[in-house]
């Protein structure tokens, strides 16, 4: 899909006043990283399972040679989140981050908040997957695994890529980098044409893949990414036209139900409910008896 076709209006980075000091935000996950190829991998829900220390130890190579890449083009901090939610922000208090970067929360809020992002010459992504319904996706899936079918952004489908576009797009940040599985790396050629990509595997399945050499994939992803960068006036920022319709639809209908009760919630089948937010800021934000995107 090309998001020019749908109505959606670009505007270059380079325009941006670009100082000194040259800021990248890193958000990680799991499903996409090298040398990870098992739910286990991601999802584990002993702390101490074999399995998932595996994948934590995954996530900081990948992760670390991202952070490097970084540097070596030159910029003057870098920020990381830890966006995988089985890990709650924790992962790492137990592997060990590039101590040149700088690890930060995301704070839950009306609407959420990744603190300082409006200050960033660009946001890179780690270990991402595809969106929910890919075909050759690994663990592709978007925000709940077996339980989302399909999530669309203004009639669109998209994913959690996507999302992260759009909530940087809110403060003028362009998407620069993303590391996943070729099906991601498709999906980031196709919507952000301007991204670099770096691929870490081939899905062959749900739950299965074709693993790409671990060391080789971070050697590409530290050249990739700082090639990324230097070429970040080059990239383009994704802003939708405002109002913004998210809709969503589960596997069954019973996981719509309590969306559907909050008020403003549209329900277009028993199987699908859609909300209105005002801006890219809210995208992270789902209906609750805190919601108050309009306000």
């Amino acid at each position: 899909m090309n998001p020019a076709r749908i109505g959606i209006p670009f505007s270059g980075a380079g325009a941006r006043q670009m100082s000194a000091r040259v800021k990248i935000c890193i958000v990680t996950d799991m499903e996409g990283l090298a040398g990870v190829s098992t739910w286990e991998q991601c999802y584990a829900k002993d702390e101490e399972s074999p399995d998932y220390r595996h994948g934590l130890a995954q996530l900081a190579a990948d992760t670390n040679a991202t952070v490097a890449g970084c540097f070596d083009a030159g910029a003057t901090e870098v920020v990381v989140w830890d966006g995988h939610g089985r890990n709650g922000q924790r992962a790492f208090t137990r592997v060990a981050l590039d101590p040149r970067a700088t690890l930060r929360r995301l704070v839950p809020g009306q609407p959420l908040l990744l603190e300082g992002l409006d200050s960033a010459a660009g946001v890179v992504m780690v270990g991402q997957h595809a969106m929910a319904g890919t075909l050759g996706g690994f663990l592709d899936h978007t925000q709940c695994p077996k339980e989302i079918c399909r999530y669309l952004i203004n009639g669109a489908e998209h994913g959690e890529m996507s999302q992260l576009a759009l909530h940087a797009g809110a403060f003028g940040v362009p998407l620069l980098h993303v590391s996943g599985d070729e099906a991601l790396c498709a999906e980031a050629r196709r919507l952000f044409p301007w991204a670099g990509t770096t691929a870490t595997k081939r899905g062959t399945g749900w739950e299965t893949c074709e693993l790409y050499p671990a060391a080789q994939v971070r050697a590409w992803i530290r050249r990739d990414v700082a090639n990324a960068i230097r070429r970040r006036r080059e990239a383009q920022v994704w802003q939708v036209p405002a109002p913004i319709e998210v809709t969503v639809e589960y596997a069954w209908s019973a996981l719509a139900d309590r969306i559907a009760a909050v008020p403003g919630v549209r329900r277009p089948h028993a199987r699908i409910v859609s909300w209105t937010i005002p801006d890219g800021r809210w995208i992270y934000n789902w209906p609750n008896a805190d919601w108050h995107p309009q306000t």
